[in-house]
């Protein structure tokens, strides 16, 4: 079995390996597209009450409706706040996930470059014997025509 050959489970789980960080990584995207959303929507949501509230306010409202709204735009805000921190969790994440799998993906490389390389040494000993083999045969026949 050639050193190329013999390099195949190599291969493959360092294939795997960056196949895994890969899907990671994909995965981690998709908590940041979501963590992005849902951001959006708690604020879009919080300017929305908040402006329905001074629309409120300038049509006058009673203190105990105005101690509940402001009490729900502070819950609105720690909401926000809090899918902040995710968001920038999520993003911490998926860089992590960025980094494994760059260098999932370079080993995966590395091992490449390593196996095509062998098998270009491969195929150069292998042409050079085939070569010597021919070469061997034709002094064979002009020895066994120069005897006759």
């Amino acid at each position: 079995m050639t050193r190329a050959r013999r390099m195949d489970p190599v291969v493959r789980a360092v294939g795997h390996d960056e196949r895994e960080h890969a899907a990671r990584l994909a995965e981690c995207g998709q908590r940041v597209a979501d963590a992005e959303q849902r951001l959006a929507e708690l604020e879009k949501y919080q300017a929305d009450y908040a402006s329905g509230l001074h629309s409120r306010t300038a049509a006058g409202i009673s203190a105990t409706e105005m101690r509940d709204f402001r009490a729900f735009l502070a819950r609105l805000s720690e909401a926000v706040r809090t899918q902040q921190r995710l968001l920038a969790q999520a993003r911490a994440e998926h860089e992590a996930a960025r980094e494994a799998w760059r260098r999932a993906a370079q080993r995966a490389r590395s091992i490449d470059h390593v196996v095509e390389r062998w098998q270009a040494e491969e195929r150069i000993h292998r042409e050079r014997r085939e070569q010597i083999d021919i070469d061997e045969r034709a002094l064979q026949l002009t020895r066994a025509r120069t005897r006759h």
